[in-house]
């Protein structure tokens, strides 16, 4: 296994220029970081920003690497992201890490696809790997096969699926379908809800009936913090109440970390849901807050783990060639890298596998209660 980052090492204050550069007698190796900055949204402007600390912050553990690291903004369009990724490759650049939107990591695949360049994507949609696109963000299949198996081992076989009407939801659906199958769980039922107050109100009793009337002792819920998650939850929770029944163990694919409003939702106590490695997060949450002042948001560790595995893939490579030294062969360690979000690993065709936690909600709270392994051997 690779350790991709100085965790322990100490950090700087990094500067705010968008370009940074070393000074060293080997060869530069050029890293585009394409985020959807100068969109006309002030919170995904302040995500960009997070993204570009953390990557800093790794090149400043990679100090004895001559990188040179260039942020290029999208506006979380995909027209805009090729532009840039185009002009980066213009500018000499070996590796791309971005964009996060699965939009824009497919307009660029698709622009870069007979290009020697390798795309580091922060996107966890799987449909956006392949050829030169690697996927950084955990998938709804890691976190669906990790909350099966943890509900097996817990005596929970009986599994609805919940989730909203749409894209979001449907994604989701089938990652959980198939862990399900993959375990052999037994799948009890899948009911959807329109995303609405009102639909969610409607379809509430329904779900509920169809949850008694197939015996599930487990739940998992597809939908996010941002959305009906709670509404949902709370209405069945309600309906069992009221008929003197337990309710199924809650699951949930997104991170119910993410709201506070969520963890403070009692119908969700003692329910379930992955979140990454805890760890090594501790440390990198210190020091980021250190050099700039605030905390960071939990998913911008990504552009630090993948500016760090570009410095382990560098050092690991002892071509001359910039290019070769991105060779697909180093992407696919099978004792995967190690990271500030744990051990992680890349498949063939750019999806990622990781190893996450089980977290618990506890009255506002959380508490990992099954932590994440910390190598891929079975």
């Amino acid at each position: 296994m690779f350790v991709i980052v100085g965790i322990l090492s100490f950090i700087n204050n990094c500067s705010d220029n968008t370009i940074v550069e070393k000074n060293h007698s080997s060869a530069v190796i050029k890293i585009a970081l394409l985020l959807p900055s100068e969109s006309q949204s002030k919170q995904t402007n302040k995500l960009s920003k997070y993204f570009i600390n953390s990557a800093r912050l790794a090149l400043q553990d990679l100090d004895h690497l001559n990188f040179t690291l260039s942020v290029y903004p999208t506006s979380g369009d995909p027209a805009r992201a090729v532009h840039a990724a185009e002009e980066a490759v213009e500018r000499g650049t070996q590796v791309i890490v971005g964009p996060l939107y699965s939009a824009e990591t497919t307009a660029v695949g698709k622009a870069l696809k007979n290009n020697k360049v390798k795309i580091i994507s922060l996107s966890n949609d799987p449909k956006v790997a392949g050829q030169n696109v690697f996927i950084m963000g955990t998938t709804f299949q890691t976190s669906a096969n990790r909350l099966v198996e943890f509900a097996l081992i817990r005596g929970f076989n009986r599994i609805a699926i919940i989730g909203p009407e749409g894209k979001f939801g449907q994604d989701a659906i089938i990652a959980a379908k198939e862990s399900i199958r993959k375990n052999r769980a037994t799948l009890t039922t899948v009911s959807l809800y329109p995303l609405t107050f009102k639909g969610i109100q409607s379809s509430a009793s329904t779900i509920y009936q169809e949850l008694v009337q197939s015996n599930s002792n487990a739940v998992i819920f597809t939908d996010s913090p941002t959305r009906g998650l709670g509404f949902i939850s709370e209405q069945l929770h309600q309906f069992y109440h009221n008929d003197n029944k337990e309710p199924p163990q809650f699951m949930g694919l997104t991170r119910w970390d993410s709201s506070k409003q969520i963890l403070n939702e009692s119908s969700l106590n003692n329910g379930w849901f992955i979140v990454p490695d805890q760890r090594f997060k501790k440390k990198f949450n210190d020091r980021y807050k250190k050099t700039f002042g605030s905390n960071p948001i939990d998913i911008s560790s990504l552009s630090y783990d993948a500016i760090a595995l570009i410095g382990a893939i560098v050092e690991r490579s002892s071509s001359a060639d910039p290019f070769y030294k991105f060779h697909k062969k180093y992407f696919l360690d099978e004792n995967g890298f190690l990271g500030v979000n744990g051990i992680f690993r890349f498949s063939p065709n750019g999806n990622n596998e990781r190893e996450v936690s089980v977290a618990e909600v506890k009255s506002g709270a959380f508490t990992v209660i099954d932590q994440a392994k910390t190598s891929f051997t079975k």
